[in-house]
């Protein structure tokens, strides 16, 4: 027999348990070598992220929305805009109204004006239409901002300002003859 580090073991028998630790080693190699997980992998590649857009158009672009003249008392007059929400989100809509000039300046003639504004809703509806919407109603002077509503993106809308002057009976309006008011108005979207 053969001596060995491990005391006196016979060579067969220690042959078999240098073969038994190695087969163990080589095992324990293998389960941590490979991770013994299972794996799966997809990929989306091309991924596009792009910021919405808010635009509109009015069909009175560059020039007067509401134009009045010799409007007499007990009378109204009507003018339209139309508006469309070319952009690719609803966007909130908004009317502001600045710059009131009187000629002449007393008395004014926009205190003495009634205004409504309304929503006609869509200009191309045939049937089964809703109803306008009033979003504003007082004196022409004391016109400020409105709120539109929220339209949602490629709707359009008719917007319908009109005017009136009040009739007080007999001579009461004379002051106002030839009177004038001007202002300007600003449509905004925010989306």
């Amino acid at each position: 027999m053969r001596r060995s580090a491990f005391g006196e073991i016979p060579q067969r028998t220690l042959r078999r348990l240098l073969f038994s630790m190695a087969a163990v080693l080589l095992a324990t190699a293998l389960a941590a070598g490979s991770g013994a997980n299972f794996l799966a992998v997809s990929a989306n590649s091309g991924n596009v992220i792009k910021a919405g857009i808010v635009s509109f158009t009015t069909s009175a672009t560059g020039s007067a929305a509401v134009t009045v003249s010799a409007l007499a008392p007990g009378h109204s007059e009507t003018d339209t805009v139309d508006l469309v929400n070319t952009g690719d989100l609803t966007a909130t809509f908004t009317l502001a109204a600045s710059s009131v000039v009187d000629r002449p300046a007393s008395p004014a003639l926009s205190a003495k004006l009634d205004l409504v504004v309304k929503d006609l809703g869509d200009p191309a509806c045939a049937s089964s239409c809703p109803d306008p919407v009033t979003r504003w109603s007082g004196k022409l002077s004391a016109l400020d901002t409105v709120s539109l509503g929220s339209w949602a993106a490629g709707s359009r809308h008719r917007i319908a300002f009109v005017v009136s002057m009040p009739d007080g009976g007999t001579g009461a309006e004379d002051a106002y003859q030839g009177a004038k008011s001007t202002l300007d108005f600003s449509w905004t979207a925010a989306g």
